[in-house]
């Protein structure tokens, strides 16, 4: 057994008797962790598997059970989804379903210690997700919900993956193939083991016996807590929007408060996260009127200190082996379960097509884990501006009033309120908030509010409503409306979440039904591509719910990873198809007609 897994590589190297590692058919894969970074990687390995007609087998590694509530069903977790991943996974085919939204996302609220202002979300359209790791708090008996992580394991489970309820207790080598150990004794060998598991675990130190030389992050102490403040209450107080605090509190990097069913989360990420500070946190004036304490000390329905991680880890792959999500690399302070999804479908991506030795994956892989890590950087220093703001009273109130300016205003480019949006639900990268800071048209506005203190109105009201329940995704239309205009400049494309929809062409005064759209189904999507006018009109046949999916979000997405248009290529060459048959059909038919004419 080598000591040390470079040295053992480069040996044979050296040597010239090491032969390519790729996966053929048969091969085994074993997944330590069915949380998101693991199940995601399991799915897209077996799907692209399938469509390249190679046959592999996943074993993914998970002794919990997402489907109790509490602790021993929870990845302890705020349990957001930021709106590029749900618009992401809906273009891959993976629409979250009512049961497992705990409530849709339309605007982000901020609150300091003298005024609130509220944020809404582009197209005015709910499009984060708030949920549950598990089936929900301790104590609840909600079950009807779904759990986030036990759906996104059973797409996993669907598409081929044999999910194993054991603890595994080490990996080591067997020959130059790595073994997982079970505590139930059980030892399995496998052309890839994949770790996706977080950090201050029982998996912790599994992969010692590898000699890869890995030492997982460091972290630090955040606090989870749920509170079971009763569905007229959440939605009198905190409604369809996160809650955000920007108070000057030591160590504080961000508080926010989350709606969820009938209960609220509230989420603290800092270096000082101790009990008396939570307890106390709640206690401010800013924060008492949405968590209502009338007891000596607070008491949630479920309370936990995950360890956040610093985004610091060493020796993330080796031949046959490779580390996802928070035991490797994620996203500082946001958007997690996001860049989970981008690392799994990459390595999946790696490991598939191009190999799964150290060098394959320094090459396939490396790249996602490096832009992940210097966009980290990035954040560091936006927060670190945060935190400059929230400790000037002046600088702090110049914010919220432009912000307030750009959102009554509607003719006014939301500058500072994009910004904002981005750095607290986790749109956009850091870096490119960051530049966006520099807009001079930022700068002036706010020495305008510094200097001149121009007086705005303390909330803004907003009075468009969206039409939908508290746990759908998107925005409803009911039947004959008109999504998309023909003649009209597109920016967007969408994704049919619910109802049925008519694709119709018009010609002189007549119309000419094109095709009838159904769930799941893609449209608008050429405006993404190029900005030209609509070609047709997509009207509503029944009542109707879209989740609309952003030109900058979707190129982003494709520049990372060009499967990503897979799934739109695949609906266009079908549309094609479909084409073929009515041109076919139609051709019959007129054929038909002339030899009874004649």
């Amino acid at each position: 057994m080598p000591s040390a897994l470079g040295s053992r590589s480069l040996a044979k190297s050296e040597a010239g008797e090491r032969s390519p590692l790729v996966l053929d058919n048969g091969s085994q894969i074993g997944v330590i962790g069915g949380g998101p970074a693991g199940s995601l990687f399991s799915y897209f390995l077996l799907q692209m598997a399938q469509r390249a007609d190679i046959e592999v087998h996943v074993d993914i590694y998970e002794r919990r059970d997402f489907c109790l509530p509490g602790p021993a069903g929870c990845n302890m977790c705020g349990g957001v989804i930021s709106e590029s991943l749900v618009q992401a996974l809906s273009v891959e085919g993976i629409n979250l379903p009512n049961d497992v939204v705990r409530r849709g996302i339309d605007s982000f609220t901020f609150h300091t210690a003298e005024e609130t202002v509220t944020l809404y979300a582009p197209f005015r359209e709910m499009r984060i997700a708030t949920v549950y790791r598990g089936a929900g708090p301790k104590g609840s008996k909600q079950s009807r919900w779904r759990s986030f992580d036990d759906y996104m394991l059973e797409f996993a489970a669907k598409s081929g993956g044999n999910i194993i309820r054991e603890r595994v207790s080490s990996v080591s080598w067997s020959g130059d193939k790595p073994q997982i150990d079970t505590k139930d004794g059980q030892s399995r060998v496998y052309e890839l083991v994949v770790g996706a598991f977080g950090i201050k675990t029982a998996n912790a130190g599994i992969l010692d016996g590898l000699g890869m030389g890995y030492r997982q992050p460091k972290g630090r102490r955040t606090s989870v807590v749920e509170f079971e403040l009763g569905a007229d209450f959440i939605d009198a107080k905190l409604g369809n929007s996160m809650h955000a605090f920007l108070l000057d509190l030591p160590k504080l990097d961000f508080a926010a408060i989350i709606p969820k069913g009938d209960y609220a989360t509230m989420c603290l990420i800092g270096d000082n996260i101790t009990s008396d500070f939570v307890d106390s946190f709640v206690r401010n004036p800013a924060v008492r009127d949405y968590i209502p304490v009338e007891q000596d000390s607070f008491t949630g329905a479920c309370h936990c200190s995950p360890q956040a991680s610093l985004c610091n880890v060493t020796q993330s792959f080796a031949d046959r082996v490779l580390l996802l999500g928070d035991c490797s690399m994620t996203r500082l302070n946001k958007d997690g379960i996001g860049s989970a999804y981008r690392v799994a479908k990459t390595a999946a991506v790696t490991a598939l097509f191009r190999g799964i030795s150290s060098d394959d994956f320094r090459r396939g892989y490396r790249p996602i884990y490096q832009s992940i890590n210097h966009d980290n950087a990035f954040g560091r220093t936006l927060y670190r501006i945060v935190n400059l703001i929230k400790k000037n009273r002046f600088l702090t109130r110049a914010v919220m009033r432009v912000v307030r300016s750009e959102q009554q205003n509607t003719g006014r480019k939301r500058r500072l309120s994009k910004v904002l949006w981005d750095v607290f639900t986790g749109s956009a990268q850091y870096r490119e908030v960051f530049l966006r800071c520099f807009h001079p048209g930022i700068w002036g506005r706010l020495l305008w509010c510094i200097f001149f203190n121009p007086k705005t109105t303390g909330v803004v009201d907003d009075s468009q409503e969206v039409s939908m329940t508290k746990t759908e995704l998107g925005r409803d239309f009911h039947a004959g409306e008109t999504i998309v205009r023909q003649g009209e400049i597109g920016e967007c494309m969408y994704i049919i979440q619910s109802g049925q929809a008519e694709v119709v062409q018009s010609q002189d005064s007549s119309e000419t039904r094109l095709a009838v759209l159904d769930k799941g189904d893609i449209f608008g999507e050429m405006a993404i591509f190029q900005k030209e006018s609509r070609s047709a009109t997509v009207r509503a046949i029944t009542d109707l719910r879209v989740l609309t999916v952003d030109k900058k979000i979707f190129l982003q997405r494709v520049h990372e990873d060009p499967s990503f248009v897979f799934a739109i290529l695949k609906k266009m060459s079908q549309r094609i198809r479909n084409l073929n048959i009515e041109l076919a059909r139609a051709g019959t038919q007129k054929e038909e007609l002339a030899k009874k004419n004649n």
